[in-house]
């Protein structure tokens, strides 16, 4: 059944198709203008091409940072909503516990609300809120950096908020709960302005709130990264150290395969070390965590196309991981379960 609410993007890529193939989560609909405000917000996000690009600027530490919001109506007649937004330190499992109870407020004739509207228009037009959210984000560490997560309130069955935060009793549940609501979208992706550090070192929390062990692989993609780069994926609570120097701009990671035992919280550490010079404009790292899952689970269907590394060592170790845990006579497949990036952003 086709989506018709209005959409929230997970991506530029991101067409509203149901269930999501699972795009990186770097939304280019909820904006981060740092401390700027405007008059007429839907002039200036709610174009043809200002949606066809990501206006983010970098959010700015231990300072207000404003947000604008918009959405697509994807629905035949006309329709707005109500828009939410949810931050969390950044995480590769983002489960509702981690980020319900932390709402961005905006400020609507001096009274704080945890919403902001998004007025109707009509079919295929885009909608932006008049009013910004406001967040200024706690004192991390250095290596932490913060997710957000969107969510509007549309036509049934996508209502929200829900009176408690969504559970799931499998990681099944959740990627299903995930990839079929495109009601809500996620921003992963950390702007970096200084582009003469030689090091990007990055820290996201992973977890398996889950009664079973979960068959896991760990991936890097390289986008504009400076050949000679030395990237590592390393989480030495579940074995995982895996570092390779770059020989190609665009190139992907894989750690080894590993198994995350029932009520493991850790983190993921990933780096990417310089040979020389400085970040080329465009530069990104996306990590992402793929779970093992058995080919007649419920979300099967959403397995991963590795493509060209369908037969890359991990891959096939970690399918095997599934196939040995569950004593099923076939490999089992693997899914995209959440990602975070870094990208290197030029100061105005």
């Amino acid at each position: 059944m086709p989506y018709t609410g209005l959409l929230v993007r997970d991506s530029l890529q991101d067409q509203g198709i149901v269930p999501s193939p699972g795009y990186p989560y770097t939304s280019p609909d909820i904006i981060c203008v740092q401390q700027n405000t405007y008059a007429n917000p839907a002039a200036v996000f709610g174009t043809t091409q200002s949606y066809a690009s990501d206006p983010n600027q970098a959010v700015v530490a231990q300072q207000n940072n404003n947000f604008y919001v918009r959405a697509r109506n994807l629905g035949t007649a006309a329709q707005g909503g109500a828009m939410y937004v949810y931050w969390s330190k950044a995480s590769l499992l983002l489960t509702p516990n981690l980020w319900f109870n932390q709402p961005m407020t905006a400020l609507l004739n001096k009274q704080p609300q945890n919403y902001v509207m998004l007025p109707s228009v009509p079919a295929g037009q885009i909608a932006v809120g008049a009013i910004p959210f406001n967040w200024t984000p706690p004192t991390i560490s250095a290596n932490d950096h913060f997710c957000l997560i969107g969510a509007v309130n549309t036509v049934p069955p996508y209502n929200w908020p829900p009176a408690q935060a969504p559970t799931f009793s499998s990681s099944d549940q959740f990627v299903l709960w995930v990839r079929n609501n495109q009601n809500i979208c996620w921003r992963n992706l950390s702007l970096v302005t200084n582009p003469s550090a030689p090091q990007w070192d990055r820290l996201d929390s992973f977890a398996n709130p889950w009664p079973t062990p979960m068959p896991m692989l760990v991936g890097v993609q390289c986008q504009n990264i400076p050949v000679g780069t030395t990237v590592q994926i390393l989480c030495t609570a579940l074995g995982i150290n895996t570092a390779v120097v770059t020989t190609t701009p665009n190139q992907t990671i894989y750690s080894s395969g590993v198994t995350c035992p029932s009520g493991f919280n850790g983190q993921v550490e990933t780096m990417a070390r310089l040979q020389g010079g400085s970040w080329p404009t465009g530069a990104m790292l996306t990590t992402t965590v793929y779970v093992g899952m058995q080919a007649s689970s419920p979300a099967a269907h959403l397995a991963h196309r590795f493509g060209e590394f369908e037969q890359h060592p991990s891959v096939v170790a970690t399918k095997q991981l599934v196939r040995k845990a569950t004593g099923a006579s076939v490999n089992g497949v693997l899914v995209a379960i959440g990602n975070t990036a870094t990208a290197y952003q030029p100061t105005a």
